[in-house]
C-alpha cells in the first residue's frame, strides 16, 4: 500500500510541477491521509513542507484545485519520509506515521495513546479511496480561519523555508474542516484532521498562560501592601542628623531620643531605617507595631509596654549600648509627645521630634493607599486633626547634650556655694530674705527647672504671635536637629532666678527671633536675651530669667558699672543693686547643644465651681 501510494503521489507531483493549475483526482486521498499522520506525532509539518512545493503564485487560482494540489504536495513531502527509510517502523516516531500496519497488528491501543491529542479514527484515512466528493466543499470554507490555524505553526519543526510555511499551513487545514461538514462517512477522519491542527494543544496551554498573568497580577496587587514605606522622593530625608557630619559625631557620643511623628503610611518606618543605617551599632529602633499598638484605636496597655521599652533603653544601664533611641509611632497627640519628652528629661536625654517630609504625608487619600493597615480616609482624618494641632511645639531652643549638662549644673552649684559665704553678699542678704539677720542657703533657695536649654522662640503650639512665621523660617527648618556649641560667658543671680548668659555666633543668630529683646526698654542688640535657666525661686516661672538678664544688661548700657565685689576663681563678681549679681567668666564654658523643641502636657482647665448656696442660719433655742 505504501509503495502504491508513494508512486501515485510522485506522479502527481511531477504532473503538478509541469502544470501548476492541473490536479489529478487520485491525489486527495493521500492529502487527507497525511495531515493526520503527521499530527499523530504531535507535529504539524504542513507549513514547512508545503512551502517547498507550492509556489505563492497559486493563491489567485480556484480554491478547490489549489487546496487539492496543496494537499497533494503535502502528502508527497510527508510520505516521502517513510518511503525513503523503510526501517522507520523500528524508530519511535514511525508507528505514528504508518497507521496501516498498526491497524492490522493493534488497531486500537496505539491510536488511543495518541488520542490524547488526536482522535482514534485516524488510521482509517488510507482505506478511503474516493476523495473526489470531498474536494468540492472546499469552496464553502472561507479563508477567515487562517488565524485559527496559526497556533499549530508554533509547534512545527523549523525548516529551511519556514518563512513561507505558515501561509500554506493555513490553507491546507481549511478543506479538512470542510470535509467534516460535507462527508458524513469520513466524519471521523475529518474531525481527527481538524483536531490534529493543534488548536486543542493551544487551548490547553492558553488557560495556563492566562493563569500566569492572573497570578502575576495578584502579586503586583499585593506588592503595595508589602511595601508600606516606599522610597520617599528626594528631600524627604533632608534632616540634619542624617546629612551633617558634625551633628552625627555629636549624637554618637551623647544620648538622644528621636521621636518620629506622622500619619500611617507617611514614611516613618523608612526614616527609622535610614537613621538606623546612619548610626548602625549606636542606634536602637523601638516600633509601636511590635507592641500591638493601633493608632486608630490606642490601647493603654500597648502604650505602657511601649513606654517601658523606651525607659529600659534610656536608663543608665543601657547607656553603653543604646546612644540613639528612635521611637517609631504616629505620635499624633500632645499627650504622647509630652510623655516621651518626660522620659527623655528624666533620663537626661535630649529629645528630637522629627515629622515625615514625604509629599503625601498629609494627603489622606494617598495615605489610605500606602498604609498597610487598610485604614479608611475617615480614620486618617480623625488622626490628622490632633496631629496638626501640635505641628508647632511649646517652644524651640538649644538643648544641652547629656555629656555637658552635669558639668554646667555643677559649675552653677559651686558658684552658689561660694557666693552665699562672701561678706559682700551677706551685706545685701536682705535682698533675698527681707531681713538682714537671716541666713540663706542658695542651693536650697533655687529649684532646678528641668532639662538645661536656651529658648529661641516661645510658640505655645502656634498660638503665640509670630510662631508660625518663625517655624517657616528656612534656617529653622534646615537646622532643626543640628548640633551646635554654645558659649556660656557669664553667670548671674537675682532674688528670683539663677542663669547663664549665652553669647551667640552669627550662625546661631539665624535662629534667633528678631523680636526677642522687645520687652526691654533699652535698645539691645539681637541675642542679648539668650540664656540658660539654672534654677528659679519658689513660685517663679523660668521665663523670668531672661527678664532679669535684660535688666542687668540695660544697666550696663546706661553706664552703670556696678559695684565690684570680689575676684573669684571663675571670674570677676559685680553687684548691680537689688540683689542682682553678675559673674563674668574668665574662660567661656563650651556647651554642646542640639537645636530641637519641647512639648508639654495640656494644662487642665480648672473645673467651674458652682455658686455656693447661701446657708440658712440655724435657729438657736435660747
Amino acid at each position: 500500500m505504501d509503495t502504491e501510494k508513494s508512486s501515485e503521489v510522485s506522479d502527481t507531483v511531477m504532473e503538478k510541477e509541469a502544470a501548476l493549475k492541473e490536479a489529478t483526482p487520485e491525489n486527495p486521498p493521500a492529502a487527507e491521509e497525511e495531515p493526520s499522520q503527521s499530527t499523530v506525532n504531535g507535529l504539524n509539518s504542513d507549513g514547512p513542507e508545503t512551502g517547498n512545493v507550492t509556489p505563492p503564485e497559486e493563491k489567485p487560482e480556484a480554491k478547490g484545485d489549489d487546496s487539492s494540489a496543496k494537499e497533494a504536495h503535502e502528502s508527497s513531502e510527508k510520505i516521502s519520509d517513510p518511503v525513503e527509510t523503510p526501517e522507520n517502523t523500528k524508530q519511535p516516531p514511525v508507528p505514528e506515521n504508518e497507521p496501516e500496519p498498526l491497524a492490522k497488528s493493534n488497531p486500537e491501543p496505539e491510536p488511543e495513546k495518541s488520542a490524547e491529542s488526536v482522535p482514534e479514527a485516524e488510521p482509517r484515512e488510507q482505506t478511503s479511496p474516493e476523495p473526489a466528493a470531498v474536494q468540492q466543499p472546499v469552496d464553502s470554507q472561507p479563508p477567515s480561519q487562517e488565524d485559527a490555524e496559526k497556533g499549530p505553526e508554533t509547534t512545527m519543526e523549523p525548516k529551511t523555508e519556514a518563512a513561507a510555511a505558515p501561509k500554506e499551513a493555513e490553507v491546507v487545514a481549511e478543506p479538512e474542516e470542510a470535509k467534516a461538514a460535507a462527508e458524513p462517512k469520513e466524519a471521523g477522519e475529518a474531525t481527527g484532521t481538524v483536531l490534529v491542527t493543534e488548536p486543542a494543544t493551544v487551548k490547553v496551554e492558553e488557560p495556563k498562560a492566562n493563569e500566569k498573568p492572573e497570578d502575576k497580577g495578584a502579586e503586583a496587587a499585593a506588592e503595595p501592601e508589602q511595601k508600606e514605606d516606599p522610597t520617599p522622593a528626594s528631600g524627604s530625608l533632608s534632616f540634619a542628623l542624617l546629612e551633617q557630619q558634625q551633628t552625627k559625631d555629636a549624637l554618637r557620643i551623647s544620648r538622644t531620643l528621636v521621636v518620629l511623628r506622622g500619619l500611617p503610611g507617611s514614611g516613618k518606618s523608612f526614616l527609622a531605617r535610614a537613621i538606623g543605617d546612619a548610626y548602625q551599632d549606636h542606634c536602637c529602633v523601638i516600633s509601636a507595631d511590635d507592641h500591638g499598638i493601633k493608632p486608630e484605636s490606642p490601647s493603654a496597655d500597648g502604650y505602657k509596654a511601649l513606654d517601658d521599652a523606651v525607659v529600659a533603653r534610656c536608663s543608665d544601664a543601657a547607656a553603653s549600648t543604646s546612644v540613639l533611641i528612635v521611637v517609631d509611632d504616629t505620635n499624633h497627640t500632645q499627650d504622647r509627645l509630652a510623655r516621651l519628652g518626660e522620659i527623655a528629661e528624666q533620663n537626661h536625654l535630649v529629645a528630637i521630634f522629627l515629622q515625615t517630609q514625604t509629599q503625601w504625608s498629609r494627603d489622606v487619600p494617598e495615605l489610605s493607599k500606602k498604609s498597610k493597615r487598610g485604614l479608611q480616609e475617615a480614620q486618617l482624618e480623625a488622626m490628622k486633626a490632633p496631629l496638626e494641632e501640635v505641628d508647632l511645639p511649646l517652644f524651640f531652643g538649644w538643648f544641652l547634650l547629656s555629656s555637658v549638662q552635669e558639668k554646667v549644673r555643677c559649675t552653677s552649684m559651686d558658684f552658689l556655694k561660694t557666693l552665699d559665704t562672701l561678706e559682700a553678699f551677706k551685706k545685701h542678704l536682705v535682698d533675698f530674705t527681707g531681713k538682714a539677720e537671716n541666713e540663706v542657703d542658695l542651693e536650697q533657695y533655687f529649684k532646678p527647672t528641668g532639662a538645661l536649654h536656651c529658648t529661641t522662640k516661645f510658640c505655645n503650639y502656634g498660638k503665640a504671635e509670630g510662631a508660625k512665621e518663625y517655624a517657616e523660617n528656612p534656617a529653622v527648618r534646615a537646622l532643626y536637629g543640628s548640633a551646635f556649641e554654645l558659649s556660656l560667658t557669664a553667670l548671674f543671680v537675682t532674688p528670683r532666678t539663677v542663669g547663664a548668659r549665652v553669647s551667640l555666633t552669627d550662625e546661631q543668630l539665624k535662629l534667633w527671633p528678631a523680636d526677642a529683646e522687645q520687652s526691654s526698654a533699652a535698645s539691645l542688640p539681637p541675642g542679648s536675651r539668650a540664656h540658660i535657666t539654672l534654677g528659679c525661686a519658689e513660685g517663679v516661672e523660668p521665663v523670668q530669667t531672661g527678664v532679669d538678664l535684660l535688666e542687668i544688661l540695660a544697666l550696663q548700657q546706661d553706664g552703670q558699672q556696678g559695684e565690684p565685689a570680689e575676684e573669684m576663681e571663675l571670674g570677676s563678681l559685680t553687684y548691680y543693686g537689688e540683689g542682682r549679681w553678675l559673674l563674668n567668666l574668665r574662660e567661656p564654658i563650651g556647651a554642646p547643644a542640639c537645636f530641637s523643641s519641647f512639648y508639654g502636657r495640656k494644662e487642665s482647665e480648672p473645673a467651674k465651681k458652682e455658686p455656693e448656696k447661701k446657708k440658712k442660719p440655724k435657729c438657736a433655742i435660747l
